[in-house]
């Protein structure tokens, strides 16, 4: 029987922890307490932008939103960075006939029917931060830096800088907006572009973000560009961290909390059968010193005060043998004593209670249990273990009498899903970065304990060094020939790929640079093949990967070199001359044939490669040579290039092309496509991230240049061999 007390509001962010996600709900259960409601967040930790398939576990903590005793819904909808665990995100949310709520810009070509949109306006906020400007310091010569240019969030403050600059009659320029990708590196680009004299300095330059902001001004100070007295800064949305840059940064909070206090009035009120009239909040200014304005005393002591609590916790969470005594554990009751006594890592916390699916332990589990056995573990916790159902989040709640908040993340390691770790909060706080270390802990420690009491497992790692490789843990030689069997049994269309490593001169002192370099190298495979593909070392310098599936060798072979390019540690230790491929079909034939006829290609590209290093000045042109696959996004001008080589720029192509067989130019082209081709394989990335990624300005250029280099669109490339 549901014991449900009160009316259940649903927060649905990812990772949120973040600093705006936690401004949001610290608006949203301010104003749930008032009207007697709990709040509930279910949130992933780590919300990296990869394939699903890899999010899987993690996200499975959303299946709590088909929970029946949530009576309403708020989804932060820009906190999600992955398209796919939008798609499902909202997929759950579409089954549901309760009001929803969504605050921030919601993905394009993605939208809820019936929703409530909120938001705070980034072409306002803009508009008042490039009027600081004009109205405080009376400037009129102002650039603006903001994001990527197919972002709406991008696009919509520039139309804030536009719209405060034609209301006070200044001219827009085109010239004087500059696309990055949120992130210092595009500030410390612009800054060198300002001190080389190819941009001339403006009176003030407005960000897009704080993170760009931070790294035009670090930039500016290392190059004598002083700010504000040569340029002022602004940046926007104040996401922390303006004690450690100097000049303190003026920046521009947007009211997040306002968002999420109003959007609690506005479904309240609809589950009361009342329409709210909806104001979106402005912000305001965080003054500082690189305006000239001048940091606030008392708001930079409340910062200051902020970041020296979490450098504390920062240096507990480091030091301190919470792993250590998890695998010393024995008992699930002994891990739970442990971890409550590391609780008050988690700051702030009332409580925390592990929910562990009955059936957590089992390695034989195809799925998680529909019962849940919930504990309690800080050590004042007077609370009894009890169990619930899977979806029975107003029985959980139940247990406390004050209405809460209540965070729902995952406990998971790998593709094993253990429950969930519930955080309860009396007010309106939020767990912080420290806290997804803390669970990450956990869930390797349960791991540990659940390996350590399963029989079947330790028996298998008794015969482990029969079939697997001691150094990377792939599969060895005995291993990738049962496994072809099974192929051949499976009677299906497969290739066989051989690589070969570590091939130019080693350096047999540096034995930790060699097994780093390895293991870079053995990622690299695992990263071409993914989790479908069979691959394993069969000795000191081979790896080899069987791609079950009707694909082209060739293809496949120059896949995983463009992969290993790409993998910096192998590539800083051997170079880009250290390694061959080749690939052929299996057509159900013996293994150690198809062994031989790879080696027999790859001992002819051996033989040509030496005839390569052979040529004088071979080992001075592959430093270059490295150093141009290593930074393709880079213009290789006359001007670089003799950086690299101080001769003559006709010496150095002369000497390159004898080298290589291939001209500096072209090889600049070969070094982008290969990072192209290493993005395709590796990432879901859209063809206009790979350009700029790549170095190119322009998509439709690269989508030529691919052509022409590949004979084949990037679209095509991408889905061979899969």
């Amino acid at each position: 029987m549901n014991k449900k007390k009160r009316p259940i509001c649903g927060v649905v962010a990812a990772e949120a922890n973040s600093i705006e996600q936690r401004q949001i709900i610290g608006g949203i259960v301010t104003q749930n307490q008032k009207y007697n409601i709990d709040t509930v967040v279910i949130s992933n930790i780590y919300n990296p932008n990869v394939k699903e398939q890899d999010l899987f576990c993690e996200n499975r903590i959303y299946d709590l939103i088909l929970s029946e005793d949530i009576d309403s819904i708020i989804l932060i909808s820009e906190s999600f960075v992955n398209d796919e665990l939008w798609k499902h995100v909202v997929d759950y949310i579409f089954r549901k006939s309760i009001p929803v709520a969504v605050l921030g810009n919601v993905h394009d070509g993605l939208e809820l029917p019936n929703c409530i949109f909120i938001n705070t306006s980034d072409t306002n906020d803009m508009e008042d931060v490039t009027n600081h400007l004009i109205e405080e310091h009376g400037f009129t010569d102002i650039h603006i830096l903001t994001g990527y240019d197919f972002i709406k969030a991008s696009r919509l403050r520039v139309d804030g800088y536009r719209k405060a600059l034609e209301s006070h009659g200044i001219p827009f320029d085109e010239k004087k907006v500059f696309y990055g990708n949120f992130w210092m590196n595009s500030g410390e680009d612009l800054a060198e572009r300002y001190a080389s004299g190819e941009l001339k300095l403006p009176q003030g330059i407005v960000c897009g973000n704080d993170h760009m902001a931070y790294g035009l001004i670090d930039k500016f100070a290392e190059l004598g560009i002083s700010v504000p007295d040569d340029v002022a800064v602004v940046g926007y949305e104040f996401v922390g961290g303006r004690e450690i840059h100097t000049p303190i940064l003026t920046t521009y909070q947007r009211n997040r909390s306002e968002i999420g206090r109003i959007a609690a009035v506005t479904l309240y009120n609809k589950l009361c059968g009342e329409d709210t009239e909806i104001t979106v909040p402005r912000g305001k200014i965080i003054h500082g010193d690189s305006c000239g304005c001048g940091v606030k005393k008392e708001q930079l002591m409340e910062e200051l005060k902020l970041a020296r609590v979490k450098k504390d916790f920062e240096h507990f969470n480091l030091f301190n043998p919470l792993d250590q005594k998890l695998t010393d554990s024995r008992t699930l009751d002994e891990f739970i004593s442990t971890c409550g006594s590391f609780q008050w890592q988690v700051r702030s916390v009332n409580d925390i209670v592990f929910c562990l699916y009955k059936n957590w332990y089992d390695s034989e589990a195809t799925a998680p249990s529909e019962l849940l056995s919930c504990k309690s573990i800080v050590p004042w916790s007077e609370m009894q273990p009890f169990e619930i159902k899977r979806y029975d989040l107003g029985d959980f709640l139940s247990r406390w009498d004050i209405p809460c908040v209540y965070y729902f993340t995952p406990m998971f390691c790998n593709d094993r899903m253990f429950g969930y770790s519930v955080l309860k909060y009396d007010c309106p706080d939020t767990y912080d970065d420290i806290y997804r270390n803390w669970i990450k802990s956990v869930s390797n420690g349960l791991e540990f304990l659940r390996m350590k009491n399963d029989i079947k497992y330790l028996t298998h790692c008794q015969n482990l060094s029969d079939s697997r490789d001691t150094l990377t843990g792939m599969f060895n030689e005995n291993g990738m020939r049962a496994l072809y069997q099974t192929v051949i049994d499976e009677d299906i269309s497969a290739v066989m790929v051989i690589l070969k490593v570590c091939l130019s001169t080693d350096n047999f002192s540096d034995l930790d640079g060699k097994v780093a370099a390895v293991m870079d190298a053995a990622e690299a495979v695992r990263q071409f093949c993914g989790s479908q593909e069979i691959s394993g070392r069969v000795n000191d310098n081979t790896y080899l990967c069987i791609i079950r599936e009707d694909c082209e060798p060739d293809t496949a072979a120059d896949k995983l070199c463009s992969v290993l390019l790409q993998h910096k540690v192998y590539m800083e230790k051997y170079g880009p001359d250290s390694f061959l491929c080749a690939a052929v079909e299996c057509e159900g034939r013996p293994y150690s044939e198809l062994f031989d006829e790879c080696n027999e290609l790859i001992e002819e590209k051996r033989l040509r490669a030496e005839k390569m290093r052979s040529q004088p000045h071979y080992a001075e042109m592959l430093k270059i040579r490295s150093y141009i696959y290593m930074n393709p996004q880079e213009s290789f001008e006359p001007e670089k290039l003799r950086k690299l080589y101080p001769y003559s720029a006709g010496h150095l192509r002369e000497l390159y092309k004898k080298c290589f067989g291939v001209s500096i130019h072209q090889d600049c082209i070969s070094a982008r496509i290969s990072r192209a081709k290493y993005y395709l394989t590796a990432t879901p990335m859209n063809m206009a991230e790979i350009a700029e990624r790549c170095g190119y300005v322009d998509s439709k250029y690269f989508l030529r240049q691919f052509m022409s280099s590949v004979g084949m669109t990037p679209g095509r490339y991408r889905n061979a061999s899969k």
